[in-house]
């Protein structure tokens, strides 16, 4: 760039350039309902929902505590106090605010940028041209990736934590430079607040030995020594959180027999190493080229695969070779080598080698470490910008045009529930929850829907998605209900009967589901009833044999089940039926020619 560039822009109009990109991309968010799981931490959250007076709770609960206070079908309990205490005091301020929630994210997200801009601009390129902190900061700020953090309100604490982990960073730099002790304990405290907000803030135990040995000229020795305060945090910080949630993960150990919060569970461990080494090569793609993008990647939209696999082999050699090139570029602390490193230490923690969290794959585990995709690709940027500016200048700008128009248009799929699944069931087609989803949306826009054809064409989708998803799971017990539901809604009786009757086992025991097991067969009972009348002993037989798998206690349809069988001159399963209303019921009457006579 020419003197009068150089002068213009300056480090302030850069901040000043990149917050009002950042807003500007993310305006639309504020427009947007609450959506998915925001639930979670705001709407449907009885803690948060007492504002500030929830705060001591809060400090004293898991994570799921206020949501759902068993946690049964969760993967693991969460000790993440901060970010929900940010969430209490909004609630009590503004109450169930969505464009307030997205207002906040925005701000934070901008925040953010600010922070980075300086943490690059003073200490990672301090000593390079000024550029490469304004284009890293430019690329992450209109990166796709980050959309899920940004527009879905629940994620809040990626955003908080990663400005507490660069607060951190930024201070240990400080301290490095000019060893004044308020800097050390300023970044010690950051750390700890970014571990309350989110587990994963763990990674940065090493991030910051790192970090000051490419930029501080620091020996990773005296990078560790200077992190050993950050080593005590973190052990208080786990013996507390083990204290809290001791209770909530106990219970929470339920779902481990649960595909949906297991990912792996039905998986060979070799299959599981080689399905987790083929997303890590997935999220890099996602980097380089965001589309399309999903809510859920959980099972089955990422099948399992061997160590046999193309995909395996090409994902091993992607990343044994990534690592390699980090390790033989490390002496001459290449900004290359401190990225790749970067890039796995951060995405570690969340890649299940270490723990299950969950799912297989989640864009918002992307956040922090698609920094370092966006350094590199600044750093390149700068590199061959002096051979060919005018192409290297387009190419900039044209990866800037699609990662911002991608930015916007995701930001918009994030507006409600419905949009979210209708849209993202396209892309995420073999996954569970982004077909469940989408089958209770069309149920709702049915149960909404005043024209008759309408409502039903709406249960049909919802029908559709329902096998779809069971295709996927077949075990998933409120799909099993749900579908039924939606059966029995087109008066499709025995299809209802059918799919519940064969997935007995997996429906629970409890008031909701036996209610309308009983319903359904009293139903048949009395469809059974009509079909005798006249005088279709055929399908009376099939409506009153489905109305006692249902209901074994509906006496009445298992008497008439016998009487069919008596006209259809089964001896046999006429006897078994009404030997077993005889136990049943001793005082109940029986009358062989009233079935006789009816046929």
């Amino acid at each position: 760039m020419g003197r009068f560039s150089t002068i213009f822009f300056t480090k302030n109009n850069q901040l000043l350039l990149l917050v009002l990109i950042t807003i500007g991309l993310n305006f639309n968010t504020l427009f947007n309902a609450y959506a998915l799981d925001d639930g979670v931490v705001m709407t449907e959250n009885t803690v948060v929902e007492k504002g500030i007076y929830g705060i001591p709770e809060i400090l004293t609960k898991d994570l799921f505590y206020g949501f759902d206070k068993t946690s049964g079908d969760l993967s693991e309990a969460r000790y993440r106090p901060f970010s929900l205490i940010i969430f209490a005091i909004e609630h009590q301020f503004f109450g169930e605010n969505p464009m307030i929630s997205h207002f906040v994210n925005v701000l934070l997200f901008s925040l953010l940028i600010i922070l980075l801009h300086k943490l690059l601009h003073d200490y990672i390129f301090r000593n390079q041209t000024y550029i490469l902190s304004f284009v890293t900061c430019l690329l992450f700020a209109v990166h796709p990736i980050h959309t899920e953090v940004i527009a879905n309100v629940k994620s809040r604490d990626e955003i908080i934590a990663f400005v507490f982990l660069i607060s951190l960073l930024l201070m240990f730099f400080k301290y490095a430079d000019n060893p004044k002790k308020i800097y050390l304990v300023l970044g010690s405290i950051f750390f700890f607040l970014a571990l309350l907000t989110r587990e994963s803030s763990i990674t940065f135990i090493a991030v910051v030995p790192l970090c000051l040995f490419f930029f501080s000229n620091k020996s990773i020795p005296q990078g560790v020594l200077q992190s050993v305060p950050l080593i005590i945090l973190l052990i208080f910080y786990l013996y507390l959180r083990n204290l809290i949630i001791a209770n909530a993960q106990a219970t929470a150990t339920i779902s481990s027999t649960n595909v949906m919060n297991a990912p792996f569970l039905l998986a060979t461990n070799m299959e599981g190493f080689a399905t987790k080494i083929f997303i890590l090569l997935k999220y890099l793609g996602l980097l380089f080229f965001p589309h399309p993008l999903s809510f859920d990647y959980g099972y089955n939209q990422i099948p399992y695969i061997t160590t046999t696999s193309f995909k395996f082999v090409i994902s091993a050699f992607v990343i044994v070779s990534l690592i390699s090139l980090a390790l033989l570029l490390i002496k001459k602390k290449s900004i290359y080598s401190f990225s790749i490193l970067y890039f796995f230490i951060t995405i570690s923690i969340v890649s299940n080698f270490v723990v299950d969290v969950g799912t297989p794959l989640s864009e918002r585990f992307l956040f922090q470490p698609s920094l370092a995709f966006c350094i590199i690709v600044a750093a390149l940027f700068n590199h061959f910008q002096a051979k060919s500016k005018l192409v290297f200048n387009g190419a900039l700008v044209i990866i800037l045009i699609l990662f911002s128009t991608k930015t916007i248009t995701r930001n918009a799929v994030w507006k409600n529930n419905e949009t979210l699944a209708l849209t993202d069931v396209k892309s995420s087609t073999n996954s569970e929850r982004t077909n469940h989803y989408a089958m209770e949306l069309y149920i709702l826009k049915a149960n909404a829907a005043s024209d008759l054809k309408i409502r039903n064409e709406y249960i049909q989708k919802s029908i559709n998605h329902g096998e779809r998803t069971l295709s996927i799971y077949p075990d998933n017990p409120n799909v099993i209900m749900e579908l039924g539901i939606a059966y029995y809604s087109l008066g499709q009786y025995f299809k209802t009967a059918d799919l519940w009757n064969k997935n007995k086992k997996f429906i629970p025991n409890n008031p909701k589901e036996i209610y309308w097991f009983e319903f359904l067969s009293d139903v048949l009972y009395k469809l059974g009833n009509g079909f005798l009348e006249t005088g279709n002993a055929e399908e009376a037989t099939k409506c009153f044999k489905s109305s006692v798998e249902l209901n074994s206690n509906n006496i009445e349809a298992l008497y008439n089940l016998g009487g069919t069988y008596l006209i259809k001159k089964d001896t046999i399963e006429f006897s078994k039926a009404w030997e077993l209303v005889k136990k049943m019921s001793p005082k109940h009457a029986f009358k062989k020619e009233t079935f006789l006579k009816s046929n």
